[in-house]
């Protein structure tokens, strides 16, 4: 064989039907010497490296090593540890309802309540609305009422039967169409005579100016009407919306009390 060959015999031992044969195989593998492949793949002198300046490939015949995926084996998670049950002797208690609360009622002072309402709907508190006063030309009741006009509380009066409700005001009768209506036990009330504005002991505010300066609920006569209003301590008078304006009285007003405050004597 020339430079560079090589002969390999192998035999292979392979038993078939009982018989034992001797097979001969013989390859003749043809081989480059690794020194005369790198001879023949370097550049001439002052070339470029070899293989970019990378290393050789193998030679023919050589393996290279190729990293594979490595199969893990999977496990089924552990099974769920349940709590142990526990026997024991403790009896259970049904769950109790909650007691009612108790409701105090006070009986030491009477009621006073102020109800919103409109002119429209207030007809439905005749039977519990404090009635002020009545109208002079046709005796229709004129009702206690308060309403919130330019920062003040003012109280006032409702004519129920004519549906129109009305407080006094710098000056003006003013109409409103949202107010509270005053409600109270009639025997828990009661008017007391007064002069200059005074407040008697029991007396009921029933709202505030805008600094703060409570106004009290009062009455006059006025043109054949009793006509409900406010007392301005301050102005030392009544005041009362009549016929678009608002008509002060320092003497001959009525204050709207408690009763069980008010000396008969």
């Amino acid at each position: 064989m020339s430079n560079g060959e090589y002969t390999y015999i192998q035999f292979f031992w392979r038993c078939s039907d009982s018989k034992i044969t001797l097979e001969l195989t013989v390859y003749l593998i043809t081989r480059v010497t690794h020194n005369q492949e790198i001879k023949r793949s370097m550049p001439p002198p002052g070339g470029p490296p070899p293989y970019g300046g990378y290393p050789p490939p193998p030679a023919p015949g050589a393996f290279t090593y190729m990293p594979t995926p490595v199969m893990m084996p999977m496990y089924p998670p552990p099974a769920q540890a349940y709590p142990p049950t526990y026997v024991t002797n403790h009896i259970y208690q049904p769950p109790q309802q909650p007691p009612e609360p108790v409701t105090v009622i006070d009986n030491s002072g009477p009621v006073i309540d102020w109800v919103p309402s409109t002119p429209m709907t207030a007809s439905s508190l005749a039977d519990r609305a404090v009635v002020g006063g009545r109208e002079g030309w046709d005796s229709s009741p004129l009702w206690v009422i308060r309403s919130h006009h330019s920062g003040d509380c003012v109280p006032g009066k409702l004519a129920v039967q004519h549906r129109s409700a009305y407080i006094p005001h710098a000056g003006q009768e003013v109409p409103v169409h949202n107010f509270e209506v005053l409600c109270a036990p009639a025997h828990a009330v009661r008017w007391v005579p007064a002069n200059n504005g005074q407040v008697p002991p029991g007396a009921i505010a029933a709202g505030n100016t805008h600094k703060g300066e409570p106004l009290y609920v009062g009455r006059v006569t006025h043109m054949r009407s009793l006509t409900p209003g406010k007392i301005h301590p301050s102005h030392g008078c009544c005041y009362i919306s009549f016929s678009g304006g608002e008509v002060s009285y320092k003497r001959c007003h009525d204050t709207f009390c408690y009763s069980k405050y008010v000396n008969d004597e």
